[in-house]
Formats: structure tokens, C-alpha cells, sequence
């Protein structure tokens, strides 16, 4: 398992929404104007999101896994029964169509995640996993105005230290970040059904919302916040420490 050196925790790379790709069997559904210009903006993916996680994978060796298709395929950030785990476009693909779909992207994705998490626990490491998304600066008329959000369950000592680090680490270098903007770290996503799995010692999920005004940026600026954000990560997780036992893990119900 991939760690980097003078790191006490072993650092994960997700990125949920990292493309707009659509399989051949399903482009029936998104062949409409609109379905096409959904799946080249936000709602189809996080603009962004992939560059700034490979970024951070490279430079520090950790694991990184990425999503395969498209949220609107798919939504690999949403619990099995969410409301919008599928979007509209797939109103009438049916039951059987739906299943397909989560049998050969959703569920697969989601248990190397877990899988991957309980290896590096099992190993006695903290697991601090980061899962790398983008915003758009103005939704619905209202402006969100700040660079890097920290999401984060309140209730977890640990995710606290940690987000609270990353905070004052990122602001250091200029940026402007909030906590638990524009979301709530407790909403339902992949990280808040991690947590029902592994403890509060040992793992720590964060999700990290990057502005996709970073995917507009000249390479050098981009670049820029990149390194800020590496920094801020690596200074934080030399600051976990090991699990003293591996907690027992019991069988997954995200089915």
C-alpha cells in the first residue's frame, strides 16, 4: 500500500465525478441537446476534479481512484437509495437497464474504495481519504465566493483535526477556504457511508471541493494551487498517527 514517506497516515485519492463519459449502450438517453451540453458542464462531471487529484496522486504516490462515467449515468457519490442517484435522462431506461448500470459501475467502484480502506487499516494505519470534487461559483444566483471548501463530519474528532489543519495550511497560501461549504460534510456521499464502516480512530473522510474556475486557469496558476494544496495535505497528514488494532470489519450492506 502506497504511503508517502515521513506520512503517518496512508492516503487515499478518490474522485467520484471525474468524467462525462457515457457507454456506448447507453448514449441513446443523452443524444438530446440539452443531455449533451449537461454532460460537457457541471452537471455531468467536476471540471477539474481529475487534474487536480492526478496532480496529487503523482506527487505523493498514494491511490487514486477515479470514477469511469458520467453522475448523470450514475451517481457514485449518492447512497444506493438516493432520490437523484440516477438523473433524469434515465427516467425511461428501466428496472433491469438500472440494475445493469449499478452492477457494472456503481457497486464495483464503491467496494475498491472500501476494500481499498480497510487494507490500509488493517495494516494499522490511520486512513485519511480524500475525495476530490469541483463547484460551480454561482448556483441558482447565488455566488459562492471562495476557492477551496473543506467538508468534513463535525461530530468525528479526528475528521476535525484534520480539516481544521487543512484550513489554516490552504489560507497560508492565500487561498480562500471554508469549512463545510458548499456543502454540508455530513450530506450523503460516498465519505458519510464510509464512516458507518470503519471508526472514527482510523479513518478519516474529507472531501475536498475545489472551484472549477481551476479548470479555466493558464497552467501555471493551476499549478500553483495545486502545489498549495499538496502542501497543505502532506503538513497535515504527518500529523496522523497509527491505529493500535484493526478494527472488526463486518459485511457490507451497500446493496
Amino acid at each position: 500500500m502506497a504511503t508517502i514517506p515521513s506520512m503517518r497516515f496512508a492516503l487515499l485519492l478518490t474522485c467520484e465525478h471525474a468524467t462525462c463519459a457515457i457507454p456506448a449502450e447507453y448514449e441513446s438517453y443523452f443524444r438530446s441537446r440539452r443531455a449533451q451540453r449537461d454532460l460537457r458542464h457541471h452537471r455531468g462531471f467536476d471540471p477539474g476534479a481529475l487534474d487536480v487529484a492526478q496532480f496529487l496522486s503523482d506527487r505523493t504516490g498514494a491511490p487514486l481512484i477515479c470514477g469511469e462515467v458520467s453522475r448523470l449515468l450514475v451517481d457514485l457519490n449518492r447512497s444506493p437509495h438516493a432520490p437523484d442517484l440516477f438523473s433524469t435522462y434515465l427516467q425511461r431506461a428501466g428496472a433491469t437497464i438500472r440494475a445493469r448500470i449499478l452492477e457494472r459501475y456503481y457497486f464495483p467502484y464503491r467496494q475498491r474504495v472500501e476494500t481499498t480502506v480497510a487494507q490500509m487499516i488493517a495494516e494499522r494505519r490511520t486512513a485519511l481519504h480524500l475525495s476530490i470534487h469541483t463547484f460551480t461559483p454561482i448556483l441558482a444566483g447565488q455566488r459562492r465566493d471562495f476557492d477551496v471548501g473543506v467538508l468534513f463530519d463535525p461530530d468525528r474528532e479526528l475528521e476535525t483535526q484534520v480539516s481544521r489543519m487543512l484550513l489554516g495550511s490552504l489560507r497560508e497560501d492565500g487561498l480562500r477556504v471554508e469549512l463545510n461549504r458548499p456543502y454540508l460534510g455530513v450530506d450523503d456521499g460516498l465519505t458519510t457511508y464510509l464512516r458507518t464502516r470503519f471508526p472514527s480512530t482510523a479513518y478519516a473522510g474529507i472531501e475536498l471541493e475545489v472551484t472549477n474556475r481551476i479548470a479555466r486557469f493558464r497552467s501555471e496558476r493551476r499549478v500553483r494551487w495545486c502545489q498549495a494544496l499538496l502542501r497543505g495535505i502532506q503538513q497535515t497528514a504527518a500529523q496522523g498517527g497509527p491505529v493500535d488494532a484493526p478494527p472488526v470489519i463486518p459485511p457490507s450492506t451497500d446493496a
